[in-house]
Parts: C-alpha cells; structure tokens; sequence
C-alpha cells in the first residue's frame, strides 16, 4: 500500500496526540536514564607535535604533505596492541588492550603535523594516569620507528576535574527525534496493516455503493446510551443534547436530514417506503442511526414507524423512555393487539413499535408469515416503515425480512469496522438479492477546519 504525501500529512494529523505523547514518552525515559542510570565518563586529553628533522626552512609544500602523512602513519602505530601493552605496564592498571583500545581516541587536529590522544573511562583517576602514560610513551615509541622525528608537547594532560558525559540535553534532543521518528513508523504501518475503515474516501474507493451520510463523532455525558452493553441497567435514561458543542450538534442534525434526501432520491415510488437499516457488527450505530432518521423524516410531515426488530437486544425503547414490551414480538405471538404494541412519541407523525418481550425463536418469528401480514397491513398506515434489525454478521434474522422491504442501509463506524466485514455483509445481501440502497458511516472525525468551515456554512444557512 503506497501513500501520497497529503495522505501522510492527513493520517500523522490524524494521530498526532499519539504521536506527542510518545515522543514525550521517550524524551523522559532518556532524559532519566542519562541522567540517573548512565555513569558519569572523564575524559584526559593531551596534544602532540612531529617535527621531522628533515624539514627545514626551505621546506615546499610537498614536504608539509609529506609530513602531515607521516603523522597518519604514526597514529596508526599507536592504535597497535604493542603501544597498549606497553602503557598498561607502565601505569600499572589492569586494562586489557582491547579494552584500552575502545576507551582511546588519537586523531589529527585539522590536518596539520599535530595530533591528539584522549582517554575516556568511569574513573578521572584512570583516565588522567593512561593520558599521562601515553603522553609519556607515545613519543619513545614513535622515535623507535625513526629516530630524527621530535615529538613535543602542545598541550599537556589535566587532571578532568568534571564529567566529559554523558550530555544530557543532546543525548534527550536526539531521544526524542529517535521516539518521533519510531511513532511516524508505527502510524504508517499500522494504516498499512490496519483493515478498518479509515475515512469516507475509504468506503468510496472499495464498494460501488452511495455514501448516504457521514455522521459525526461526538462526545456527551449521556454517551452510554449508544453503547449497547451500558443500556442494561439505564431503561429510562433520556439522550440529551445539551452537552454537545453547538458546531456539532448542527452538522449531526444536518448529516440526517442529508440521509432522509438522499432516500427520497432513492426511492420514488408510491406508496409506505419500508427501509431496513442494520450493520455488520455490534456497536455501529445502527440504532441511533435508525431512531435519528426516524424522527428526521417525521418533521417533514410524513407519518412514520419504528420497528425494532432486534429482538435479541432490541434498544429503541431507551431513545423514548418508554418499555420494551409488549412490542412485535408478543404482537407476532398472539400475546397483545397490533394496537397495544404501538408507541406514542413526543416527536409528531412518529409511533414507535418497540422489540417486546424476549422470545426463545427470533428468527422464526421475523420469518413468519404473522411478521409477512403485519407489515402488509401497517404498510397501509404510515408512509415510511425504518426496520431496525441485528447486525447481519452475527445473527440472521434480518434475512428473514429482506424480501419485504425496499431496501437497506447498512451503517458502519469509522475506525471500528472492518473491510472484511462489510464485504461479508454485502455479499449475504447480494446472495439474497436485496436492493442495498448505501452506505452510513458513523463516529467520522472531522478535522478541526472541516468542522469550523461546515458549521459556519449551516449557521449562516439557518439566519437567512
């Protein structure tokens, strides 16, 4: 999967609070172990100079070359073992050459005749007595290569009074570029990997369907009431919108009644439209979408029902604090009249049927022909039926009503829903030949100036 520079832009905004938190994360675990777990190191340094007898004052540029080569080559003497044995036994300390080799630096000092040694360890004792060794040896040794060289002593060894390192402003600097660069990776490879759908250009890349509607994502006190698990011991909790910002609220109510256009788009014909929505899987949305849509095309004048047909863990009732029984499934059992398991709502042109009490044979119920009759007969009543049923993927009772609708909207949630489980859900409908009139998704993260910029284009909408 390859992505364009934009798309990189959009999904690093998109996660850049992950993005912060584990540079910041990374920072302080750097910060913290340079400064309270890393060693303090002492550095003892001394400089050296070459003077070849060989040149004098007369000396061209070639022999300056010459002479600058000749230092390389004496560096390169002193990095032997024979050099770092011999410093060892002097100083008396119980290094071994490789070791001595690691903690040693000897490099020239801007390509001239002068060279510099500098020893690193844990101890400023160690290093200032290995640094005062070499500077000791370092010229017998090179004099026992050529004898006319002269080796003097620019800058003597000084005891390192303070830590060398580590530092550990730089060393957390290049921590956090690290942990920055290591949470960019972790974000492009998790869109790789990740099957979920991601945004509304994602859905219309993969399916040859509608986008009907783009709900937004929003938070509020009483956000339990989408969540299906929360709703068990909340029956009379009432939904409010009263503690969603106002840019929010407008853009969700302006998103649904984008979906009761785009229906009437869809289905001109005469006559009681009957529209199934459901969803692949549990937590989508498919309720509150179906509610929302209800109430939406109730304003407009049409009479409308809600059927919740999940008799499972059917949760309409909760949107209009009224009991789940009796509903459609003690109507379909003979238990109550068709009469009784009608709801009134506060919202006009709108009755509710809600799920009833909980049968042990759902799918039998929804497929007989006591379901056939009274849809036929309520078709009769109201101009739009919204058929909420169980998410498709996991039961199949909404199969059973699949010929007796005129279509389906099947809703799914930005960053939860799988590709994989929307294509199995399209391919159960396509095998019932079902009319999928689009697609709904749900919880879309708008960005900050797509939100600003809609909000304002619907405000200034309204005031006219």
């Amino acid at each position: 999967m390859e992505f364009s520079f934009a798309e990189v832009i959009t999904i690093l905004l998109r996660r850049v609070k992950f993005l912060l938190i584990c540079t910041f994360l990374v920072v302080c675990a750097f910060f913290v172990f340079n400064k309270y777990v890393t060693s303090p190191i002492y550095t003892a340094s001394v400089q050296l100079y070459v003077n070849s007898n060989t040149l004098d004052s007369s000396a061209d540029i070639n022999t300056l070359n010459y002479a600058q080569k000749v230092v390389t080559t004496y560096i390169n003497f002193l990095q032997t073992n024979t050099f770092y044995k011999k410093v060892i036994e002097e100083s008396g300390l119980t290094y071994y050459p490789g070791q001595l080799r690691n903690m040693t630096q000897i490099k020239t000092i801007n390509n001239t005749e002068i060279f510099q040694i500098s020893v690193t360890s844990n101890n400023p004792d160690d290093s200032y007595l290995l640094a005062a060794t070499m500077q000791h040896v370092a010229p017998e040794s090179i004099k026992s290569i050529l004898n006319t060289s002269e080796i003097s002593v620019v800058d003597p060894v000084e005891y390192p009074a303070a830590p060398s390192g580590p530092n550990v402003i730089s060393n957390t600097v290049m921590g956090g570029m690290f942990g920055l660069f290591l949470a960019i990776l972790a974000v492009l490879l998790w869109e790789m990997i990740n099957n979920n759908v991601k945004n509304p250009d994602d859905l219309k890349k993969k399916y040859d369907l509608p986008l009907l509607s783009t709900i937004p994502h929003y938070h509020s006190a009483n956000r339990k009431l989408f969540r299906i698990p929360f709703l068990k011991k909340q029956v009379n909790t009432k939904f409010s919108w009263s503690n969603i910002k106002d840019e929010t609220r407008l853009m969700v109510l302006e998103e649904y009644n984008s979906l009761r256009t785009n229906l009437r788009f869809l289905l001109r014909q005469d006559g009681c439209k009957k529209i199934m929505i459901t969803s692949p899987s549990p937590d989508e949305g498919k309720s509150t979408v179906s509610a929302n849509l209800a109430i939406s095309i109730a304003q407009t004048g049409s009479s409308v029902l809600l059927l919740d047909c999940d008799l499972r863990k059917g949760t309409l009732h909760h949107y209009f604090q009224t009991k789940s029984a009796p509903g459609i499934s003690d109507a379909l059992s003979g238990m109550v009249t068709e009469k009784e398991a009608l709801r009134n709502t506060k919202y006009t042109n709108l009755k509710v049927m809600t799920m009833g009490s909980v049968p042990p044979n759902p799918n039998e119920l929804l497929g007989s022909e006591q379901m056939e009759n009274l849809l036929k007969h309520l078709e009769t009543q109201y101009d739009y039926i919204i058929i909420d049923t169980p998410p498709v993927n996991i039961v199949s009772d909404a199969f059973n009503l699949v010929n007796l609708v005129d279509g389906v909207i099947l809703v799914v949630r930005e960053g939860t829903t799988s590709h994989f489980s929307i294509s199995n859900a399209l391919n159960k409908f396509r095998f019932s030949q079902v009319n999928i009139l689009g697609l709904v998704l749900n919880g879309h993260s708008y960005s900050q100036g797509n939100k600003y910029l809609k909000y304002n284009y619907y405000n200034q909408y309204q005031k006219k």
